[in-house]
């Protein structure tokens, strides 16, 4: 079988591709001159997205750095509006699904407040998702392959405008807390 090329996609379809799959690109070049070896290169490179990479284990060491990095510059608390009360606050991500990117975390931390949760993030300082509770139809755990190999995540149906459902995934280290506090929060918003 010949394989003939094709125009069919172009760069966008190879720069995603690039990004969900990767390249390794592994290259070693000898300069010499009159048959002497003067300069040797040995070139390693491996190309992706943030997400493969996390998958395949090649960025944790990055990924730990960045957490601590966002736990230790988070001292300073969330804006609250008048009788907002913390009730729950611990480090999380929050899925971007709505965005071209659909594998992307942003991380912060997680504020369920007696009215809302939220993702803040301090540097730059950025609510990255909020809901009011009363929003929020179905709680759920379950895992997600995507977000450093298996991991639970808490994923929420919230209810919109037009009274479709909307999904959300959540990534918090204190998952199981968290959907027993929202659970506990959902029952009182419901009862008049």
């Amino acid at each position: 079988m010949i394989l003939q090329p094709s125009r069919d996609g172009g760069l966008v379809d190879l720069v995603d591709r690039i990004l969900a799959k990767g390249v390794i690109l592994h290259a070693d070049l000898i300069i010499s001159v009159s048959g002497v070896p003067l300069i040797g290169v040995n070139l390693k490179a491996a190309i992706a997205g943030m997400t493969t990479m996390m998958d395949y284990g090649m960025m944790d060491a990055w990924d730990e750095k960045v957490r601590s990095f966002v736990i230790a510059d988070s001292d300073e608390e969330a804006p609250l509006s008048e009788k907002e009360e913390i009730v729950l606050k611990t480090f999380g991500s929050h899925n971007c699904r709505g965005t071209s990117s659909s594998n992307i975390w942003s991380s912060g931390y997680l504020y369920l407040t007696n009215k809302r949760l939220f993702l803040f993030r301090k540097k730059p300082a950025k609510i990255l998702f909020e809901t009011p509770v009363d929003c929020i139809n179905e709680i759920s755990v379950t895992t997600n392959e995507c977000f450093q190999g298996k991991k639970e995540v808490l994923l929420l149906s919230l209810q919109t405008g037009q009274s479709a459902n909307n999904e959300v995934l959540l990534y918090a280290e204190e998952i199981d807390m968290l959907k027993r506090k929202l659970e506990e929060k959902i029952k009182i918003c419901a009862t008049p």
